[in-house]
């Protein structure tokens, strides 16, 4: 019985000590406006912090996150012209373990709920055909004048059984944004047993990364053609 005790008090006092670790990360990123970009795992759940530094407006930041939204409710495959480019199959067969095809889109206006179709390919064991992924997009403007952008994976499938995603543009002045987006992501069992924190870095933590350069790069683009 002590020994339980021990041992739930030592998994408690992990939590918190990862808990607080995560928060000092996300506090020091922000006063330093340094990039940062870290992952961890507790019970399950795989957790995700990036943030990059853009130079550009509050207005023009928050017209490619619009954009963005717009086109990942319709049309999702004209993302990979620029906020998904260079993040798709690498033809790396450590980056390429798992592969999402996507098929088809659609978007309820009523109930704000999106629905994308998708092959699930791990090359060379199986392919997954026409799994759902259903999420909720909102976008809040917050009072001290950043922005919220939740989506929301709500329905389980084959591949997640919950998934969230948190972005957000914090105006540092009026030429400087910050970006960040903390994601978390339970898979199914399947997908569990196969996702180690390794696989997770390899397949997902860089292609986050690569969105949020992405989202860097078009804005400062923006900005640029703006001042000329």
């Amino acid at each position: 019985m002590f020994a339980f005790a021990v041992y739930k008090l030592e998994t408690y006092m992990r939590k918190i000590v990862i808990f607080l670790f995560f928060l000092f990360c996300i506090y020091t990123t922000k006063a330093q406006n340094a990039d940062s970009l870290f992952s961890y795992r507790s019970e399950g759940t795989f957790y995700t912090f990036c943030q990059v530094e853009a130079k550009c407006s509050n207005e023009i930041a928050n017209e490619i996150v619009n954009d963005f939204i717009g086109q990942f409710r319709g049309d999702p495959e004209l993302l990979f012209e620029w906020a998904l480019k260079g993040i798709g199959k690498q033809n790396d067969e450590e980056h390429d373990e798992i592969l999402l095809e996507l098929k088809r889109t659609t978007f309820d206006p009523e109930t704000q709920i999106g629905v994308i179709v998708a092959d699930i390919k791990i090359p060379g064991l199986r392919t997954f055909k026409d799994i759902e992924i259903e999420s909720r997009v909102t976008n809040s403007k917050l009072s001290d004048g950043s922005s919220e952008i939740i989506v929301d994976i709500f329905y389980s499938n084959i591949l997640l059984k919950k998934a969230y995603g948190v972005y957000k543009i914090i105006p540092k002045d009026d030429e400087t944004q910050l970006f960040n987006i903390t994601i978390s992501v339970k898979f199914s069992w399947f997908f569990d047993l196969f996702v180690t924190m390794k696989r997770y870095c390899s397949i997902f933590e860089w292609r986050a990364k690569g969105f949020m350069e992405n989202m860097r790069k078009e804005a400062e683009r923006r900005q640029s053609l703006f001042n000329n």
